[in-house]
């Protein structure tokens, strides 16, 4: 990665662990049905009975200070970054070699990955998917074939998916574009509200308003370019509102309320990305190299660190239980499955793609 862009590596990981945290936490640590994962009928929940340890902490802060959760945060959070890096990518590649790079980045190690839990949750809780689960969750279509996938996080993709294709048909982000994007993803989501009786609209209107806070992403990176402070608070202000607007049309519906559509956590994930933004190049001299190796590791734990965790934790705790033990079972699990997925297929199909993708510019 650019040089001066190291510290999105650090926010990634941040990110991720946020996400982990409320997985492993909050849903071993207190949720009565884990549909996909655990099997009800080998494994009593919840996992961890939450009076014996005090992880559960870090959510009652966010929730009381700022009405957000940990994986919400983290989730917000990864698609900031998106949102701030598709202008830079659609800067250095064509058309073409943006779709490319966007394919093998995303594609080879989603398949491996959907395949490995397949696997994974047939041997350890005897689950089962449909040819049609596979298919529809290794092409993300998913949510308009009305299937559950068998990686629940993978919804998040979908909506990243998405956002490639809209910086994709508008090649060079200018403000005007923008916000022009953003007119266009608010009539969805009125509309989404309006006709929810149609799946396939209420469906563009719920990924809408998710598609509509990537774009504060986008917003901060064109308001780096400005040089007056006013000035870049007048470009990314308007898309903090924007999105938060957005949340609250579609809770008209009374429908998937939950805390993304919270003010709080638009500007907590605002706020920290902005931290890193700034602070991130002198934090960075002063933090060991694995922060580069965990990195590396982001996109394939979050695609099997909830079920490869959550399993491992139920195994665990046949032997003990002591709470932070199985939670590190949980991390120690996901992380080495994450390496083997990461330098078995990810860094191959990225080194791969390469061949076909030749950035505009030296960086």
């Amino acid at each position: 990665m650019i040089r001066r862009l190291a510290y999105l590596d650090l926010l990634r990981v941040v990110s991720v662990i946020l996400v982990m945290w409320g997985h492993f936490v909050m849903v071993g640590g207190g949720a009565q049905v884990i549909p996909g994962i655990i099997n009800p009928d080998l494994t009593t929940l919840p996992l961890i009975d939450q009076t014996q340890w005090h992880a559960y902490l870090l959510e009652v802060f966010l929730i009381e200070a700022f009405s957000t959760q940990s994986a919400i945060l983290g989730v917000s959070l990864f698609f900031l970054i998106t949102g701030y890096l598709m202008p830079m990518m659609c800067a250095r590649y064509n058309r073409a070699e943006f779709l490319l790079n966007r394919f093998f980045r995303i594609f080879p190690t989603l398949i491996a990955a959907v395949v490995i839990l397949g696997i994974f949750l047939y041997f350890t809780q005897g689950i089962t998917f449909g040819a049609s689960t596979y298919l529809a969750s290794i092409t993300l279509t998913y949510p308009w074939l009305g299937i559950a996938p068998i990686a629940g996080v993978l919804w998040t993709l979908v909506i990243e998916v998405l956002f490639y294709f809209i910086a994709f048909l508008v090649g060079t982000f200018t403000l005007r574009r923008l916000m022009f994007i953003q007119a266009i993803l608010l009539l969805t989501i009125f509309l989404g509200v309006a006709y929810r009786e149609h799946y396939y609209v209420w469906l563009a209107g719920y990924q809408s308003r998710f598609l509509l806070f990537i774009t504060i992403g986008s917003a901060i990176y064109l308001a780096e370019k400005e040089e007056a402070v006013l000035t870049k608070a007048v470009t990314l202000l308007p898309s903090i509102i924007l999105s938060y607007v957005g949340f609250q049309i579609f809770k008209l519906g009374k429908v998937d309320a939950s805390t993304y559509e919270n003010l709080g956590t638009h500007l907590l994930a605002a706020g920290i990305f902005l931290i890193f933004y700034h602070l991130g190049p002198i934090v960075l001299k002063r933090l060991p190299k694995m922060i580069d190796t965990l990195a590396d590791l982001v996109y394939p734990f979050y695609l099997i660190h909830a079920a490869i965790g959550l399993v491992a934790m139920a195994l665990v705790r046949e032997h003990t239980q002591q709470p932070y033990l199985i939670l590190l079972s949980a991390v120690f699990a996901s992380l080495l499955a994450s390496w083997l997925l990461h330098q078995s297929v990810e860094k191959p199909a990225i080194s791969f793609g390469r061949r076909f993708t030749r950035p505009k510019s030296a960086s």
